[in-house]
């Protein structure tokens, strides 16, 4: 009698016990599914910036900065770990490969001006870390909306270095309907219109709108 009333008790406690641990705050997994991953901003940016990139990159999403660099050799191991500890708590909301190979291209983070978030400030641990292992990376701010060219021509410019603003011939072969026939009874080119052809100085708001990159975007 004395032995099942013990037992009796022992479970009466076992599953007190457990009954404490689903309803305490400290349950090890307090977790409900999110509805989305992205933000508003974030999701518009992200499928814009997939029509931008082509077809030839892929788009991998909030990457940890340990996956993208590796300490290098002869580095303590004091020094590794505590760079590594450091990593591992960092991440790039946007990481272009190559699609073929998945060989790095470049990263972007978001900068929210208006939030509260670590990365309103340039993060010199990030920073130092990318440039560093030579990956191009750069910052974009937040904003309600964005037009694809002016995120192609923004990560053209700075990441993958492949500029739109490409000239419209190329070498030395002019297209038919620009050369303009000269008369039967022409002769040779004086050498004064040489001279003055040679003395002529390029257009400078030519050459200024050639070398201006967009870079509307960069934060």
């Amino acid at each position: 009698m004395e032995f099942i009333l013990f037992t009796l008790i022992t479970l009466i406690v076992i599953v007190a016990v457990m009954a404490s641990r689903l309803t305490n705050n400290s349950y090890p997994f307090p977790f409900d599914k999110k509805t989305t991953i992205f933000t508003p901003a974030e999701k518009n940016f992200h499928s814009l910036l997939e029509q931008a990139v082509g077809e030839n990159f892929r788009v991998v999403n909030r990457v940890k900065l340990s996956d993208l660099v590796s300490i290098r050799h002869g580095v303590s191991e004091k020094a590794s770990q505590t760079a590594l500890n450091n990593a591992n708590s960092k991440y790039l909301d946007f990481v272009i490969c190559h699609k073929k190979t998945m060989e790095l291209a470049g990263v972007i983070d978001l900068v929210d001006t208006n939030g509260k978030g670590y990365k309103i400030k340039k993060d010199w641990f990030v920073g130092g870390a990318l440039e560093a292992a030579a990956i191009p990376h750069l910052r974009i701010k937040v904003k309600g909306s964005y037009t694809l060219e002016e995120i192609r021509s923004c990560i053209n410019e700075r990441l993958l270095r492949n500029p739109t603003s490409a000239p419209k011939f190329k070498g030395r072969t002019i297209p038919a309907n620009l050369i303009k026939a000269r008369s039967k009874s022409t002769g040779v080119i004086p050498k004064s219109t040489n001279t003055k052809l040679a003395s002529q100085k390029p257009n400078p708001l030519a050459a200024k709108l050639q070398a201006q990159q967009i870079a509307a975007l960069p934060h």
